[in-house]
């Protein structure tokens, strides 16, 4: 029988946000309500599928599967159990919303047919060239070119370079060293877009926790928070902003004095961003959230490898070098403090320039109703800005973040396929109206940060004519 004629059982958000978890997995996609948990264990992207489970997940599903399995009704029937409770509008209530507990969060109306034709282009595209989503030979080289290159620069900088000044150029290598690994391995590897195998998929991914950070608490921020809310000022926490705050990226903030210089000191927090997260992730880890978003429950096995790889960190790039090497205690210091302020201020540019700038759209939440009143694929164009778009070497030194509209679209597709993809990304955007962002250079894009920055500290708001290029 099909699903519309059988008697519909409706389930209230108190109920699904309960089944978050291996042992109880719930979808929701489209409204409609599935229990996948005895395929928790079968689903070939592992537990990539508990990202999604007691909350909405029609935007990571769709980003993360292909056609031939989004648009196949079967895949998702056998396990419908019914759909989210449609709430009135007495009921919407601004708990409600900011908890998104609400059968639609993007406006379905306003959903278009551009994302599922974009979607097919590309894997036609791939199919037509022999071409692989995942496991494509040069990302394999790249891991292992780039993990020699980290270690061998390790090696020089905290036990045998004496020479302060050849200490300082090399130890600035080493910091990009760090940043690489983040943005070209890690990366690709936590959104499943490194290997059609999972495990491969987790083993990369730690290699974030080499460099302090939290590989699962980056997941739960980056893919379930930001990748699902790009620019939406409400809720991605990549734009997220307490009151007060250190700097004015949203018109929507109070206006504050020391945002006029922010355009100065913020490549100075800058920075910090390794440290911060280090640290950071244990607030994070207990809280079971951060920048707005509700993190999925931690297996137990994920806290024993949280304080393994974070103490590890510490023995491997600190400890051992202040015992063992017979380099200066300060000059010691000096490395490890440089290399990860370089590999920080690298990082968070990168991720900057890419949705912080003069050229991307932000987008609201309707506080009547609780959903974006935008096509979700257009959101991910329009709050995106790419730079030296087809780049094969700032594909590569970038790890696909020069190509970000391409990454957000198919996050789950390896960034080595990026530059060929790209011109089929931006003519499928031109046909359906859809602007598409891209700076000529990095340094383009750097500018186009500093601008938007410059230009909220000063007025508060973007500057009139900040889409001309």
């Amino acid at each position: 029988m099909d699903i519309a004629q059988e008697k519909v059982k409706t389930f209230s958000w108190e109920e699904i946000s309960k089944h978050n978890n291996e042992e109880s997995a719930w979808l929701v996609i489209n409204g409609k309500v599935y229990d996948v948990t005895n395929f928790v264990s079968r689903h070939p992207g592992g537990d990539m599928i508990l990202l999604a489970a007691g909350r909405h997940s029609t935007e990571l599903y769709n980003s993360h599967h292909p056609s031939s399995v989004v648009e196949n009704e079967a895949t998702l029937k056998k396990f419908y159990i019914g759909e989210v409770e449609q709430e009135k509008p007495e009921e919407i209530t601004k708990e409600r919303i900011e908890k998104q507990y609400l059968k639609y969060t993007y406006e379905p109306s306003k959903q278009t047919l551009f994302y599922s034709d974009c979607r097919k282009r590309v894997e036609k595209y791939l199919k037509d060239n022999g071409l692989t989503h995942r496991d494509v030979p040069q990302m394999y080289l790249k891991t292992i070119l780039s993990l020699t290159i980290w270690f061998i620069l390790y090696m020089a900088v905290f036990y045998k370079i004496e020479n302060y000044f050849l200490s300082f150029v090399v130890t600035f290598i080493w910091g990009w060293a760090n940043a690489n690994i983040g943005m070209g391995m890690m990366h690709d590897a936590n959104h499943g877009g490194y290997s059609n195998n999972p495990k491969i998929n987790r083993l990369v991914a730690l290699c974030f926790d080499l460099l302090g950070g939290s590989s699962y608490t980056w997941k739960m921020i980056h893919s379930v928070g930001h990748h699902v809310n790009t620019n939406i000022e409400e809720r991605d926490p990549d734009i997220h902003t307490n009151e007060p705050h250190f700097r004015k990226i949203k018109a929507s903030q109070v206006d504050h004095w020391w945002y006029r210089y922010q355009h100065l000191y913020l490549p100075v927090l800058y920075t910090t961003l390794l440290f911060e997260m280090a640290f950071r992730d244990f607030a994070a880890m207990v809280l079971g959230k951060w920048g707005g978003v509700k993190f999925q429950p931690a297996p137990k096995n994920e806290y024993t490898l949280f304080f393994i790889t974070k103490a590890w960190w510490i023995i491997y790039s600190l400890v051992l070098p202040l015992t063992c090497s017979s380099l200066p205690t300060g000059q010691v210091l000096f490395v490890w403090t440089f290399g990860y302020m370089v590999a920080s201020f690298i990082l968070v540019l990168m991720f900057q320039v890419n949705h912080v700038t003069s050229l991307t759209d932000s987008y609201h939440v309707n506080q009547q109703d609780g959903m974006v009143h935008e096509d979700w694929a257009v959101t991910q164009v329009s709050g995106s800005s790419n730079f030296a778009s087809g780049s094969w070497l700032w594909n590569h030194i970038s790890g696909g973040l020069c190509h970000q509209t391409e990454h957000h679209l198919f996050p789950a597709i390896c960034h080595i396929h990026y530059p060929k993809i790209q011109p089929i990304v931006q003519q499928c955007a031109k046909e359906y109206g859809i602007r598409y962002n891209s700076y000529p250079s990095f340094w383009a894009a750097v500018a186009g940060h500093f601008e938007l920055l410059k230009n909220m500290g000063a007025m508060g708001k973007r500057a009139d004519d900040y889409k001309k290029m």
